[in-house]
């Protein structure tokens, strides 16, 4: 890479840039010696695990590399033991384990075709029509077919890149009511909610984190309704009695939200009460004010 020291010293490159990161270089090693922090080489098990997990989660070799500003067959070195028994890179730059410990696993760093688990995408998908988005609104914002989309939402694992759009749409969209200013939409809204409730399809703030968030128990083919409230429950809740947010039901999570609001409590109080997020809570405090 132009402007460094290893272009300076590999490529033998002699450019303003080079040249002064090769003495920025000897100056740094030189104070470290003189302090007694000099590090030429670290252990590389730590790096190498990383390395293993990265690709493990579906991030490849050759994302790694551009993630980590190194060359792909120094990632290749760091998977695994070498050819005829040799056991590896050992030792490893400190800069070298810094750039690739830093690399997330994250869907920012997959590469675009790679396969990640589809539960947080099927799960947006399904919440999105359950507030009436319908399917085909979805696939045309997507850019997909209807098919295609109804595929993602069947299988195991999307691409990173599904993903990705998904949730850039989820964002975008799940604390807004769809279009129903036509006969057609209106239509369209209201089938996508029945369709929903029929397989028990829960909505956005039926979730706490919609990509790690258990499945929910005995909830398929239940259709909440609006009045299923439990008032011992909520004032149990409202009393602070130890009743978390999860144990309401989301008619019961709304109205605790809703009276703790109008007492004056503000986001941080009811989250703390109720052992759930500040998300979570205004999250439910938009629900209402949109209702």
């Amino acid at each position: 890479m132009h402007g460094t020291r290893a272009a300076y010293v590999k490529d033998r490159c002699r450019c303003t840039a080079c040249t002064a990161a090769n003495t920025a270089a000897g100056r740094a090693v030189h104070r470290a010696q003189t302090f007694g922090r000099w590090r030429p080489f670290v252990d590389a098990a730590p790096v190498r695990e990383h390395v293993r997990a990265l690709r493990a989660a579906g991030i490849g070799v050759e994302q790694i590399a551009m993630l980590a500003g190194i060359s792909t067959s120094h990632v290749r070195e760091l998977t695994g033991p070498g050819r005829d028994g040799h056991p590896g890179i050992q030792r490893v730059r400190p800069d070298t384990a810094h750039q690739v410990l830093r690399v997330r696993v994250d869907q920012a760093n997959r590469a675009p075709r790679s396969h990640v688990v589809a539960t947080g995408t099927r799960r947006r998908l399904q919440a999105l029509i359950a507030v009436g988005w319908p399917h085909d609104e979805l696939a045309a914002r997507l850019g997909r077919r209807s098919a295609g989309l109804r595929r993602s939402m069947l299988s195991d694992s999307v691409t990173a890149q599904t993903a990705q759009d998904v949730s850039d749409l989820y964002e975008q969209l799940w604390n807004l009511r769809p279009p129903r200013s036509t006969v057609d939409q209106h239509a369209a809204a209201d089938g996508a909610r029945a369709f929903a409730a029929e397989r028990g399809w829960l909505p956005p703030l039926a979730w706490d984190d919609i990509d790690t968030d258990p499945e929910p128990q005995n909830h398929a083919g239940r259709v909440e309704k609006d009045d299923d409230l439990d008032e011992i429950a909520i004032e149990r809740a409202l009393a602070g009695d130890g009743v978390r947010l999860e144990h309401l039901t989301p008619a019961e999570q709304k109205e605790v939200v809703r009276r703790l609001t109008e007492r004056g409590k503000s986001i941080r109080d009811i989250a703390q009460q109720l052992a759930t997020t500040k998300r979570t809570i205004s999250r439910r405090r938009a629900s209402i004010n949109a209702a």
